[in-house]
């Protein structure tokens, strides 16, 4: 949930329309848009999975999101860590065999056969919508967190239910011969003429397993707004549509470029190309929702103001307890992490989880134990979910990059091994910053949590960090796709990345100066 940090800065900022409001919401677009094009090309790259992959686009936009919050006195410290996974979720599903129907081609054992490009794309819109709309329910779900017992039982049935979706492969296989012995063509292009019931090869097995897992995210989706709709949330019927329903429109505009293979194959690398134009457009629709969102904080929500009416509110209001929160949040970050790495590296993603659920035990408990108000444990809770965040960010960058980064320096031959791969020498490279940034992250969060000092949501520094990310994102993501001239539009994104957050962050310091507003 966001609320109110800094009450002055905040009536400041919201005061400032018409000509400074357009030119904020441009340059917000540009930093949200370049950003998310390089993160989601990395995403694509040999060294990261689908779901762990999307981890990188999805944690930075919400770091971005927290940081145009955070100057215009809104504090939204809790919005990154489910901002990112909600999105990155939906990095499980696949979409590869669509490129080649856009083109008018359905590849078979006996050679391929034409289909109606038009289905490639239809399939494009239901496999987008699968990836928006995950990050955009549990968005919503975090924007609007103050719910009924009931409301959140329902939410808790719902995450598990797409865990299961996504991570169940012999389900899917299992729902798939259903569709193809009930009826094959309410999924699957071309049933009248190719037997998928027939030993398959490996193309239509693909499709059969990927067509059923996107038809059922697509599903769930509508279960999720319909439960939203009962339930009177426009949080999440808002983030659900945008994010979900506007990248399943934009999801087949980017494949357009995957046309290039057709006219000039040689030429550039189309389906990177195709990954920098996916991430411009989820950018912008994540600016969207979060101004949207900003336009929609509960004033009476002040997180100043431990006795505010906010308080008085919430203690009416039949939600989970401070335990309840906890378990809850813990737990589904462990299923998260450990659903992601339980293909290749399981028990990274058992400590990674544990890691969280620890923390968030641990904040709830000295709120608990010194009598703090609700506030403060908000604020605690806040403080390991805003750390938590960048740790990880940092952590699946460094863990993915090895891969290639290794083979850029010549310490092993990446011909030599696939992604999965962990050969003695990215072992090194990996281990020595990943423990550097590991301790530092333990000692910061031992700080948060036992600190005394009082709250802290203004950080003069945080500009220039968020900088220092885009600036190693653009590193890392040279690094593992050299030497590619994709290289060269990574160094010329990540410019206008720097550029517009700079003028950005003038924007707001220029905001900041006025000594008076309505």
């Amino acid at each position: 949930m966001m609320s109110i940090a800094d009450d002055a800065t905040y009536r400041k900022h919201r005061s400032f329309g018409g000509k400074s409001q357009a030119i904020e919401l441009c340059l917000t677009a540009l930093v949200f848009a370049s950003v998310g094009a390089v993160t989601w090309a990395i995403r694509g790259t040999t060294g990261w999975d689908g779901v762990d992959g999307t981890i990188v686009p999805g944690f930075t936009w919400g770091l971005l999101w927290y940081y145009v919050c955070q100057r215009k006195g809104i504090d939204a410290r809790g919005i990154p860590l489910w901002l990112g996974l909600g999105i990155a979720l939906g990095g499980e599903l696949g979409y590869g065999q669509y490129v080649s129907w856009i083109r008018g081609q359905f590849a078979t054992r006996d050679g391929a056969i034409p289909i109606s490009p038009w289905l490639g794309y239809a399939w494009f819109m239901v496999c987008g919508i699968g990836w928006g709309a995950p990050g955009g329910i549990v968005l919503g779900w975090a924007l609007h967190s103050k719910v009924t017992r009931k409301y959140w039982a329902f939410r808790s049935l719902l995450f598990i239910a797409l865990l299961f979706l996504l991570f169940n492969s012999a389900f899917i296989d299992w729902l798939g011969a259903r569709f193809v012995h009930l009826c094959p063509r309410l999924l699957f292009p071309n049933a009248t003429t190719v037997n998928y019931s027939d030993a398959l090869d490996n193309h239509l097995g693909r499709t059969i397993y990927t067509n059923t897992q996107n038809a059922c995210v697509l599903a769930w989706w509508c279960l999720a707004m319909l439960c939203a709709a009962l339930h009177k949330d426009r949080f999440t019927l808002t983030a659900g549509t945008i994010i979900g329903g506007g990248f399943g429109l934009a999801f087949p505009i980017s494949a357009l470029w995957c046309l290039g293979y057709v006219n000039h194959p040689g030429y550039i690398d189309w389906w990177k190309m195709w990954e920098l134009n996916a991430g411009v457009y989820l950018g912008i629709l994540y600016v969207l929702v979060l101004y949207w969102s900003i336009r929609h904080v509960d004033p009476s929500c002040n997180t100043q103001s431990p006795t505010s009416e906010a308080s008085d509110l919430d203690s009416k209001r039949p939600g989970l307890g401070p335990w309840s929160q906890a378990i809850f949040a813990g737990l589904g970050v462990y299923l998260f992490t450990t659903c992601t790495f339980s293909e290749h590296f399981q028990w990274t993603g058992i400590l990674l989880g544990l890691f969280y659920l620890l923390c968030t035990l641990l904040a709830t408990r000295r709120s608990i134990r010194e009598h703090d108000t609700g506030n403060a444990l908000q604020e605690l809770q806040c403080r390991v979910s805003i750390i938590y965040s960048t740790f990880l960010l940092l952590f699946i960058l460094l863990h993915g990059g090895s891969s290639k980064i290794g083979a850029f320096l010549k310490i092993y031959d990446i011909g030599e091994m696939d992604q999965y791969g962990w050969p003695p020498g990215r072992i090194l490279l990996f281990s020595i910053p990943a423990a550097f940034v590991t301790m530092l992250t333990l000692v910061i969060m031992a700080r948060a949590l036992y600190s005394s000092s009082s709250r802290q949501h203004g950080y003069a520094r945080l500009p220039e960090r968020m900088i220092d990310l885009i600036a190693l994102i653009c590193v890392i993501g040279i690094l593992t796709i050299w030497p590619s001239q994709i290289a060269g539009l990574y160094a010329a994104l990540t410019g206008l990345a720097i550029a517009s957050f700079t003028r950005l962050n003038r924007h707001f310091d220029k905001i900041d100066a006025t000594t008076t507003f309505e």
